[in-house]
Parts: structure tokens; sequence; C-alpha cells
């Protein structure tokens, strides 16, 4: 087995993706990396010397890849974050595609993996507690395919760590993650004409810096830490908030008037925002506790939830006028 601390080898699925951009860059500055390989279906948008493409479909095995490049670490961010309304197509990536990236990490004798899960694995619920930890139980919304296949393959990877102590499992639950580089991606509510507010509801947001999150999942791979760690800044912003950092005008509706439009404006392809379960992340707030990735890595947040959403709406250009 090579030594704890050594990541020469390195896969990541996904790579030509917002995430797999920031890490695959990040990671190329360790200066015991030799080689990094990137799975996608999509072509990136640069190359570097330690950085071999490979076109793949995770939806198809490839522990061939694996053993070919005699991967020590893994990274699986290949998953569907942005609705489709072929909701078969997304479910058979997210869960067939995680099996498969499982099935070569163990046939490969990879000694470390690490899964991007979400904030949204724990549910948005009316009777959520005031702070999720890692110990939290998950409870993801039934009609919100995405923190659904989240939280389902989140337990994959953790029913693996019980069954392969050799290998090192990490889990990372992500808030919404922020910064120049950043897209619309889960925050599409946010770049309509006008905002919409589930009536009497105002819930707590919170963010992640993308300088902050690669740097943290850096620190836990070199770490070699095990388990599950929330990611998220300190702090955030009530959705009302992010209204007026906006600048836009909003209206209210009744909480079950917003979430039978959104589902049968969804179902009839009149809109590709969001599916019905999304309107419960604008009723009910999930925030995270982040005391055990900050106490374990020692890493200092160099961006709050609020100064991360802020370089977001500069960056996208919705910055209000009187800001910049």
């Amino acid at each position: 087995m090579r030594g704890a601390s050594n990541i020469k080898n390195v896969l990541i699925t996904g790579v030509s993706g917002y995430l797999g951009t920031l890490l695959l860059k990040r990671i190329a500055l360790e200066a015991e990396v030799e080689h990094i390989v990137g799975l996608d279906i999509k072509e990136p948008s640069f190359q570097m010397p330690v950085f071999t493409f490979i076109k793949h479909d995770v939806r198809q095995p490839f522990v061939n890849i694996f053993k070919n490049n005699d991967i020590d670490t893994a990274i699986h961010l290949a998953f569907i974050v942005t609705p489709l309304h072929n909701e078969t197509k997304a479910h058979q990536i997210n869960i067939e595609g995680s099996k498969h990236f499982l099935d070569a990490s163990l046939k490969a004798n990879v000694e470390q993996i690490f899964y991007m899960g979400s904030n949204t694995e724990y549910g948005a619920h009316a009777d959520n507690p005031d702070l999720f930890t890692e110990t939290s139980r998950l409870n993801p919304n039934t009609d919100f395919p995405y923190a659904f296949d989240k939280a389902t393959v989140d337990e994959m990877f953790q029913d693996f760590a019980k069954a392969n102590s050799n290998i090192y499992v990490t889990i990372g639950r992500t808030a919404a993650v922020t910064g120049p580089c950043g897209d619309s991606g889960g925050l599409t509510l946010l770049f309509l004409p006008v905002m919409v507010k589930a009536m009497g509801k105002n819930p707590f947001w919170q963010f992640i810096h993308e300088d902050d999150l690669v740097e943290l999942v850096v620190q836990l791979l070199k770490g070699r830490k095990r388990g599950i760690y929330n990611l998220t800044g300190d702090g955030g912003l009530t959705y009302y908030q992010m209204i007026k950092e906006l600048g836009k005008p909003s209206i209210q509706l009744p909480s079950w008037l917003l979430y039978w439009g959104t589902k049968i404006t969804w179902r009839l392809r009149l809109q590709s925002r969001s599916q019905a379960g999304g309107v419960h992340l604008l009723q009910f707030p999930i925030r995270l506790s982040n005391e055990k990735v900050k106490r374990e890595t020692g890493y200092e947040l160099h961006y709050t939830g609020q100064e991360a959403f802020n370089v977001f709406l500069k960056a996208t250009g919705n910055e209000k006028p009187d800001r910049k």
C-alpha cells in the first residue's frame, strides 16, 4: 500500500463541470501529484501537462480506466445538478454512475475516495433543527429528485465505507457554491425577473465560496480524513435579504399555489428552472454546522456566506447598480 499521505494518481468524474474544473486546477498544484485523469461526456475547455481526459459515460463501467492509470485517489462529482425533464436518465447517471464508481474503486484497490454531497440531503421540512450536524438523519424531500438521489448515493458511500475499512471514504455535504467561476446551478430561481416568495416564509440560506470549498476538499484528501463533513461558510442570508441584495421586485404566493404552479408548469414543460420539490427550499431552512470540518482541518475560511453570495452576484452581473 502506498504512503498514507501520498496522492499521486487522481481520477475525477464530472471533470468538465464547474466543481470538476476547479478541483482539477487546485489538485494539479500539489507537488506529489503526477497524473490526473478526468472522466466526462463533455470535452473540457482546458489542458495541462498532468491531465488526461477520457470521454466516458459513467452509466458504463470504468474499472479498467482506474486500473490502467494506477489510481490511488478518486473524486466522484458526476451528477445531474440542473433539473432534466428526462428524470429516468438523470436517475441513471446519478445512481448507476455512482455504483460504477464504487465498483471501480474497490476492484482497482483505490486508497481514498471522495463524494460531493449536498445540504439538500437533510431535507427542507417544517420541523428542521436550528443546525444540522454530520450525525443528523438524512431526510430528503421525496418530490425533489436531485436531493433524493444525492442522499441515496451518500448512503451508498457510507455502506461502502463500513464494508471496506481499508479505503479512506470521505463525504462532503455542501451548501450552495458561489464565486467568480460560478454558474446558476441550483440558484436558478434567483434569476427570475420577479422574485417569488412563499407567503409567511423567510428561510435562512447558506453559501460557500468556491475557493474555500476546493481548499477544504484538498485538505480532507491530504489529511486522509474519513467520514462526513458539512461544507459551508460562516453565516449567510435570509431569502428576503437575498432579494434585497438582488434589487429585484418580488411577489408573495401561498405555498400551495407556488408548489402546484411549479409542478404543473414543469410537467407541461413550460419551465425548466425547478421541479416542485425545489419550492420547499423557499419555505424551510437547511442550516449546517461547519464546526467539524474547521476543527479537523484547521482551515480558516476566507469568505463568509454573505461575502460568497455577493461575489457571485458581481460575477454574474446581478449586483444592484448602487453596489457597483
